[in-house]
């Protein structure tokens, strides 16, 4: 007769057990963005960040084109990092989107800056808190976005930004920002964001960071990225948390940033 235990789980059995109790306790997936690039040749710091890491770049600036072709040879996701006229005193840059423009020339901006950053996935908004919540504006800049089948993500530089909202009536993929890792370039700062990033990666299972290719910015992330997998989380490219349009979003929870 054949012997049989009650009580010793089938070698199957103990690797599932095992995988239990060794798997992350939780688990979620961060997009971080790097936007603000090709003003400085210091930018080029940022290339030292894992491929996984999106930069965005910014048009009509002296280094934009150049590395935009360098993320693009190094396989890595690349934006666009649309300049948007701002409610305060600073300057988006050359060709900005402003708020006394007609459909023509918000069209001839968006494929003007288009064409200056080559191989680009998706588009962000630089600055814009005169434009986002303008939904006539931003319903333009979407059906261009539409033609070219990039996604948008909404940099949610002010809380009354309609952008994501258009992206979605036009039927562009998109998503909002969830945390700005930078606000103001110093260490506590940063560290404190990161923290509040990677829990809500790990409770709501996805999160959208925008940082800035700051010195203490890279150094801090050129530590901290490679303790995510411990953590339980994922870096990955910004295009694979991008919703189709129709599709809810997750209980947003994203911080307002001061208007710019």
């Amino acid at each position: 007769m054949r012997r049989t235990t009650c009580c010793t789980p089938e070698p199957r059995i103990w690797l599932l057990l095992l995988l239990l109790f060794t798997w992350p306790a939780s688990a979620g997936q961060i997009a971080l963005i790097i936007d603000d690039i090709g003003a400085r040749a210091s930018d080029r710091a940022a290339f030292a960040l894992p491929t996984d890491v999106t930069l965005s770049f910014l048009p009509h600036t002296p280094y934009g084109r150049e590395l935009a072709l360098k993320a693009w040879r190094q396989g890595r996701e690349t934006m666009l990092h649309l300049p948007m006229a701002t409610r305060g005193p600073k300057d988006p840059g050359p060709w900005a989107i402003g708020p006394d423009q007609d459909a023509w020339q918000v069209s001839y901006r968006v494929k003007k800056a288009l064409a200056d950053i080559p191989f680009t996935s998706g588009v962000n908004n630089h600055m814009g808190s005169a434009i986002t919540p303008d939904s006539e504006v931003m319903a333009w800049v979407m059906a261009e976005l539409q033609q070219g089948n990039r996604f948008f993500v909404d940099s949610l530089t002010t809380p009354d930004s309609q952008a994501y909202y258009q992206a979605e009536a036009a039927g562009v993929a998109s998503i909002k920002r969830d945390v700005f890792l930078d606000p103001m370039p110093g260490r506590m700062i940063i560290e404190r964001q990161w923290r509040q990033a990677v829990s809500l990666a790990q409770s709501r299972g996805q999160v959208v960071v925008i940082g800035h290719p700051y010195p203490s910015t890279l150094a801090f992330l050129q530590e901290a990225l490679p303790a995510l997998a411990q953590q339980g989380v994922t870096l990955v490219p910004v295009s694979r948390l991008v919703r189709p349009a129709g599709l809810p979003l997750p209980v947003q929870t994203a911080q307002q940033a001061p208007a710019h």
